[in-house]
């Protein structure tokens, strides 16, 4: 699964350096060159635009920003980072017309592309699963109708699982947080109950799925997932992957915002 709006960036990209290689043949020397410096420079920027809009999420981690395969990048930042770097290294040439043409082309594309895309959605959330405390009690799932929550598939083997799962039970224990519920996938109670000792996981956060039907309802089979669920039941982001703290929270007021 690749997220939409990291699709049509990817497509986006290709479209710069594709037409810039075009630019080339047709006089503007230097043009595809100096564009693949452009996209390394935008895609820094694109992500240091990204971290200073969302400082408040990374202010306590600062290690966390270099984590960029958690996702979070500025369109806006990256388009600019290109431009400048189209600027200083072509000057005042037929190259920078090219290659600056190439970019405005792209830049217009991806903007256009996200605001004619409709939304993804991926269908209900299944409240009709069985899901256990770490306790061995039934979770009731039918009192989240109504307002928005996080369910996040993990497993106790799992790298990425592990590493996030402490920021999601902080999250989760915040007070006036939307619920995040830490759904661990096919694992006996007793191995889930010593991994939580061990890493002194709140339990409270913490359902048990042995039968892993989240993950058949969302069709995955890798860890970690995160549904972002909507006050109406409808799941409006799912991301496969290990999540930010930003990440987590954008997509928390994505499914506040959802109608």
């Amino acid at each position: 699964m690749l997220a939409a709006d990291r699709g049509l960036a990817v497509l986006c990209i290709a479209l710069f350096l594709g037409l810039t290689t075009l630019a080339e043949r047709y006089g503007a020397m230097r043009a595809s060159g100096v564009a693949t410096s452009a996209v390394i420079v935008g895609l820094v920027t694109a992500r240091i635009g990204y971290v200073v809009a969302h400082w408040s999420s990374y202010g306590d981690e600062p290690l966390s920003i270099l984590a960029f395969w958690q996702g979070g990048f500025s369109a806006t930042a990256g388009i600019l980072g290109a431009a400048v770097v189209l600027v200083v290294r072509l000057g005042r040439s037929r190259a920078l017309i090219g290659a600056g043409a190439a970019l405005a082309a792209s830049a217009g594309l991806w903007f256009t592309l996200m605001a004619l895309v409709p939304a993804v959605t991926y269908g209900p959330f299944p409240y009709g699963v069985t899901l256990t405390t770490a306790a061995g009690k039934p979770v009731a799932l039918e009192s989240l109708r109504g307002r928005p929550f996080v369910a996040n598939l993990w497993a106790t083997w799992c790298g990425p699982c592990r590493r996030e799962l402490p920021m999601l039970a902080r999250a989760a224990a915040r007070e006036g947080s939307v619920p995040i519920l830490l759904v661990d996938q096919g694992e006996a109670p007793a191995t889930v109950a010593a991994f939580l000792a061990r890493e002194r996981v709140n339990p409270r956060y913490v359902a048990l799925d042995p039968d892993r039907q989240l993950s058949r309802a969302f069709e995955t089979a890798g860890y970690p997932a995160t549904a972002f669920v909507a006050a109406d039941g409808t799941i409006v982001q799912l991301q496969l992957g290990e999540l930010s703290r930003a990440a987590l929270e954008d997509g928390i007021d994505l499914a506040r915002k959802h109608r």
